[in-house]
């Protein structure tokens, strides 16, 4: 017997230095849409693939230091991409990094984002 859910997810939100900069970014990133800035509270808002992300300026915000636990990466986000090479030019010219460490190998690519967290993009499944 299945219950109903008495709960819905609302949105993920993500810690950082610049709320604006990183809503944009993510929105960029993946053709979503910044749906809310609101500078004087240091929170913004995107909508990202049909899910709403929020993002909280958090004061004296640490730069997650991945892949160590020293500054944790607390969370990442995985995409879907149609061409690695490419998803990984336009993140680049958006303002990530390649992580120094890849331990996907060729089957997702580690990157982090301009405040640091991590995230991955994953090319199609095989078959």
């Amino acid at each position: 017997m299945t219950s109903t859910p008495v709960t819905a997810l609302l949105a993920v939100t993500i810690d950082c230095s610049d709320s604006a900069r990183l809503a944009r970014f993510y929105a960029d990133l993946v053709g979503g849409e910044v749906t809310g800035e609101y500078p004087e509270h240091g929170f913004a808002q995107a909508v990202l693939d049909g899910t709403t992300v929020n993002f909280q300026r958090a004061e004296g915000f640490t730069r997650p230091q991945w892949p160590g636990q020293e500054h944790p990466q607390q969370y990442h986000l995985d995409f879907r991409v149609s061409d690695l090479g490419r998803a990984v030019a336009h993140a680049e010219s958006l303002g990530a990094t390649p992580a120094p460490e890849q331990p996907g190998g060729e089957q997702w690519h580690v990157m982090l984002d301009p405040d640091g967290h991590p995230f991955c993009l994953c090319p199609p499944r095989e078959g």
